[in-house]
């Protein structure tokens, strides 16, 4: 049975035994300056999807198939310092240092692929900062239904694909369990979220996810193939982190300024509407990295054109729906 529809039968079932559980323990999401719901919603959703993770991984090692162990493990421990967030909250200095040590460790088990040149330390100095922006990335554009189990399957189907063409299988069965994994939690978070993911899943999925970014770049794959399916997430917080640091506003305070906090709140769209939205501009810059394999600088600029109508997509609709009014 292939990694992917294991994840997705033990994430279908995990996650309806786990949901009792978080009501009962009052492990509860409310509602705050961020949210995007009006109600408390249990949080935790992502205990599921990781073990589901850990399940389809271990089926795939014990019949003799490779698995990434090492961002699995540090994924795991980054998910418990998630969990303690979401239980008892952790200050921001605490979840940074914890953060940084995760980078550190991916980083190290990266070094082994890095050839031993001046760049090298520049090299795993990037891999550090990459894993520590996008779990923050990750964790912030968590904000509406569906749009972390959508935009994590298309990460997980790219890397599902990357790690056949630089001959890692290891890499190919961890993204397709990944997708798997968030493929199974979609129907309990999307239309109507009955669990979200939680700071446990965020930081778990956010870390695997640019572990296996990591992985490709040091396995030979071009730097668009690596980094396709995180730039949305990136170009998002990024634009708003400018926004808010030249409007002098605190730049870790609860706003509503991402693209799709703009879609629902102001122009009215479904929380699946905007998860989709953003999942599409994922998957098209995985096929703009696709189609120019062969041509970097072809990928780089659609990716760029992308991620610049992504961004500017409120406004667009706006002016539409001004038109029609």
């Amino acid at each position: 049975m292939s990694p992917f529809l294991v994840a997705l039968l033990a994430a279908l079932g995990l996650t309806g035994v786990l949901l009792p559980v978080l009501r009962r323990a009052d492990v509860m999401d409310v509602p705050n300056a961020r949210s995007s719901h009006a109600a408390p919603i249990p949080r935790g959703g992502g205990i599921g999807v990781y073990a589901a993770l850990l399940v389809a991984c271990g089926v795939a090692a014990a019949v003799g198939g490779e698995v990434g162990r090492v961002p699995l493990l540090v994924g795991l421990g980054l998910a418990v310092v998630g969990l303690v967030d979401d239980l008892r909250g952790l200050s921001g200095p605490t979840r940074l240092v914890l953060q940084v040590l995760a980078g550190i460790g991916v980083a190290a088990w990266a070094a082994e692929s890095v050839e031993a040149t001046a760049g090298r330390w520049v090299t795993l100095t990037a891999i550090v900062v990459l894993v520590v922006g996008f779990v923050n990335a990750f964790n912030f554009m968590d904000g509406v239904n569906g749009i972390s189990a959508l935009s994590g399957t298309v990460a997980g189907l790219w890397f599902g694909y990357v790690g056949g063409r630089v001959d890692e299988p290891g890499l190919s069965t961890l993204g397709l369990a990944l997708a798997g994994a968030l493929l199974g939690f979609l129907p309990w978070n999307a239309p109507r979220a009955r669990v979200f993911l939680g700071d446990v899943g965020s930081y778990g999925v956010g870390l695997v996810i640019a572990s296996m970014c990591a992985w490709a770049w040091v396995s030979g794959a071009a730097l668009p193939l690596a980094v396709a399916p995180l730039v949305v997430y990136g170009a998002d917080t990024a634009w708003v982190l400018v926004k808010r640091a030249r409007g002098r506003r605190p730049l870790m305070e609860a706003h509503r300024e991402h693209v799709y906090q703009r879609l629902v709140d102001g122009l009215g769209w479904s929380h699946l509407g905007a998860a989709t939205a953003a999942a599409l501009a994922s998957a098209l810059v995985c096929l703009a990295a696709w189609l120019g394999r062969d041509v970097p600088v072809l990928s780089v600029t659609v990716a760029v054109a992308v991620a610049a109508a992504y961004l500017s997509l409120p406004r667009l609709a706006t002016r539409q729906k001004a038109v029609h009014a």
